[in-house]
């Protein structure tokens, strides 16, 4: 009986495997959510590429004229890297939508292709609306964000580099299932948010809100706005509680919260310099933002060491009143931006890159306090 017993503890643990039906049940989800979402991505950028959508009329010439016709003499930085992260999620999920019938190389060619055959069609559909001009160095622009777009798919693959560590990393440090999936998709909207220059910018100009650099707050403190620093703290509390709520237990908040910090300065800084002369780099930092980033680390801190169950409970109360500051701040700042996109007057705003980081920074605190409110009508996994 003994050496049964002793048999019997060092017999191997069969390894559970998910049922094959459930397997494939999983892989045709994928699957369906990826073409819906590349359907919807398509009809997304045939209604931005026909805005206004009137006045539509028979070309002077012929309608594929544009194609011989040289580049525009003024090239904005504004409209070439709207036309490249445009296209680049086309490229993404048309690679993934590829992959699994074609090689990697062989993705990554078809996706490119069918990016710039879209954005020939959508050229050549402007054509005929007086308010757009239709030009080859767009469809350049859009074929290079589609194999951008692309590549990331193929990289981004748990087999490869630099998939793999991602992948790990994801495994590491965050809570597993769709839910903890959503939560992350919200950072990424946050992190596409950066490349506007809007708070909380370490780097401020006079698109959305007028600050003034630091030095000259320093010279004439009467230029110090202490509401725009309280906002700033406020949306550093929240994103770094939100960011806590997503972590597996006894994960330390502090490591990730500093990646994405110092992801936001460097996006800030990317977007300045693609929009802005570089020499003026080095006077775009406020001092309101620099000093809401220190309240909001210093906030973090205390809020931290009321455990962790007590995170999601404090982010909902951070983001609600970041909301309502920066609602108030705005009904009772006429030069301020609209509270909400919908409610901005010039609708082009969502038609380039900077207008849709203007967007998701205003739409993210919301989706978050969803998210947060809504989290017992999920299930994990």
């Amino acid at each position: 009986m003994l050496s049964l017993s002793i048999a019997e503890s060092f017999r191997p643990t069969p390894m559970t495997l998910p049922p094959v039906r459930a397997v494939r049940g999983y892989a045709m989800r994928s699957r369906l959510l990826t073409h819906v979402s590349l359907l919807v991505y398509v009809m997304l950028i045939i209604a931005g590429s026909l805005y206004p959508y009137t006045g539509w009329r028979l070309p002077p010439d012929n309608a594929m004229a544009f194609l011989i016709t040289p580049w525009p003499r003024f090239i904005t930085h504004t409209d070439t890297i709207t036309n490249v992260l445009a296209y680049l999620p086309l490229g993404f999920l048309l690679a993934r939508t590829l992959r699994p019938k074609h090689s990697a190389l062989g993705a990554v060619l078809l996706a490119t292709e069918g990016g710039a055959i879209l954005s020939l069609m959508m050229e050549t559909a402007q054509a005929f609306i007086p308010a757009r001009d239709a030009s080859t160095l767009d469809i350049a622009t859009n074929a290079c964000g589609a194999v951008l777009g692309a590549l990331c798919q193929v990289g981004s693959a748990p087999d490869r580099f630099p998939g793999r560590l991602i992948a790990q990393g994801r495994a590491r440090w965050f809570l597993p299932g769709r839910r903890a999936n959503l939560g992350l998709s919200l950072l990424g909207l946050w992190a596409l948010s950066q490349l506007g220059l809007q708070a909380p910018a370490l780097i401020t100009c006079s698109i959305p809100i007028h600050l003034t650099p630091m030095w000259e707050t320093l010279r004439n403190p009467a230029l110090f706005q202490p509401e725009q620093a309280l906002i700033f703290m406020l949306e550093i509390a929240s994103l770094g509680l939100f960011t806590a709520t997503l972590l597996k237990p006894g994960r330390q908040a502090v490591p990730v919260l500093v990646v994405l910090l110092l992801a936001m300065v460097v996006l800030k800084f990317l977007a300045a310099a693609a929009f802005l002369k570089l020499a003026m780099l080095g006077r775009l930092i406020s001092l309101e933002a620099v000093s809401g980033l220190s309240g909001g680390i210093l906030l973090l801190a205390v809020l931290f060491r009321r455990g962790e169950r007590a995170r999601p409970g404090w982010a909902m109360v951070m983001l609600a009143t970041f909301v309502f500051a920066e609602a108030a701040y705005r009904l009772g700042d006429p030069q301020a931006p609209n509270i909400l996109p919908f409610l901005a007057p010039v609708p082009e705003r969502l038609f380039n890159i900077a207008g849709l980081a203007y967007v998701l920074s205003e739409v993210w605190p919301l989706l978050a306090l969803v998210y947060l409110g809504t989290g017992r009508l999920f299930r994990e996994g």
